[in-house]
């Protein structure tokens, strides 16, 4: 698939001949996967400096497919840890629900000039391991972004600069938490049998936070440069009429410098994704990564963990007042008094209708659709990230 020429020009432009591959993941499934099962894979690199995650599950076939999607086989309660060649082993702290085994043992002063790998016992006997491998410099990094009114977006660029020249090949990884309220705050809301108001005055469910990791694959390589240096790469954008940037955004990016072996490994997988399929596609030219199946070798396993120390940073960026989101109209208020029947309330909650207004006086409830009222509807929570700008609304 050729690249767009207004994209090659725009590359030029910006890291000059440097090689820059950026690509959605786009689901695709060839029929020869259809028996394809229980391999595992593996996503993520071992971090000296820092907490890192490695993600763990397994292949299913595609006869598991139920309304378009497929069934992600997850990899929770496997014995996973780091050891280097003198045997020091590092265990993980804890594992997540998507099958995340989140690490973090830079306190322990891991050397770096030590050699390292990552061992898999899983619950079926098998045991997986990776080469073991060195850990490789990284070059600081800085983001910065731009709104652009002419397009209409919020651009996310990154900047580095190796001046050793050890860099070369970059990988970037980023997740992003947004914030963003209803269409209506709502001073009160149904409490099983009746309405109740809120306690001071605070609105109900009128601000939820949001996040997702990203789902591109960011590649850079820069042999080919008189300077091991990126410029102003863009690496996200967002458009004005997108939810995430109606009130307060952060991004979280995460660096990693890789070897050529791990480079030519990831842009396998992005030219997988971009112009074959999904990571449980046939990969191009065979490359199968660097985790093994030591107890039965003739078991397969994908992934590619390289030992690194990567530099994470976060951008936040305030976004009210950016124009664009489009809100939909409101019917008009349901007045129903306050007396009103339980069964006259459920079925106004069963029909998409909240109470945002009680009015004492008139001992009535106003009542409007619930997906303009509570902001879980959009698909966040009202769970404030520890991270939050102290300076920015907490509800």
């Amino acid at each position: 698939m050729s690249m767009p020429m207004k994209y090659l020009w725009k590359l030029f432009g910006i890291v000059f001949p440097a090689l820059i591959w950026v690509s959605c993941i786009v689901p695709y499934e060839p029929e020869e996967l259809v028996n394809l099962d229980d391999i595992i894979v593996v996503e993520g690199n071992i971090s000296l400096t820092g907490p890192f995650s490695i993600r763990i599950t397994r292949s299913a076939p595609i006869s598991t497919y139920q309304y378009g999607q497929k069934t992600i086989k997850i990899e929770r309660d496997a014995n996973v840890f780091v050891r280097d060649r003198q045997g020091h082993t590092y265990n993980f702290n804890s594992v997540t629900a998507q099958g995340e085994y989140l690490f973090d043992f830079s306190g322990q002063n891991p050397s770096q000039q030590e050699e390292y790998q990552l061992v898999i016992e899983s619950q079926d006997g098998r045991t997986y391991e990776t080469d073991f491998r060195k850990s490789l410099h990284s070059s600081d990094m800085e983001l910065n972004y731009k709104i652009d009114t002419v397009a209409e977006k919020i651009s996310i660029y990154v900047n580095s600069h190796d001046p050793s020249g050890l860099s070369r090949y970059y990988y970037w990884q980023y997740s992003e938490t947004w914030d963003y309220v209803s269409q209506m705050p709502a001073y009160c809301y149904f409490d099983v049998t009746k309405v109740k108001e809120t306690k001071n005055n605070r609105p109900w469910m009128y601000r939820c936070w949001n996040s997702r990791a990203s789902s591109e694959i960011i590649l850079v390589e820069t042999s080919s440069l008189v300077q091991d240096r990126i410029s102003d790469l863009e690496i996200h954008s967002i458009n004005f009429r997108d939810i995430r940037i109606t009130q307060h955004y952060c991004i979280d990016v995460t660096q990693t410098v890789l070897d050529n072996d791990a480079y030519l490994y990831m842009e396998n997988m992005r030219k997988n994704s971009y112009d074959i399929g999904d990571i449980f596609s046939p990969q191009p030219n065979e490359i199968s990564g660097n985790i093994h199946c030591v107890t039965d070798p003739s078991v397969r396993a994908i992934g590619f963990v390289s030992v690194c120390n990567s530099v994470r940073k976060m951008l936040f960026i305030n976004c009210i007042g950016l124009p664009g989101y489009v809100r939909e109209p409101m019917p008009p208020d349901s007045i129903l008094s306050m007396d009103e029947k339980v069964s006259v309330l459920i079925s106004m909650i069963q029909q998409g209708y909240s109470p945002h207004t009680i009015d004492p006086l008139a001992n009535v409830s106003y009542w409007n659709l619930t997906r303009c009222i509570d902001c879980r509807t959009k698909g966040g929570k009202p769970d404030v990230p520890a991270f939050w700008p102290v300076e920015w609304p907490w509800f």
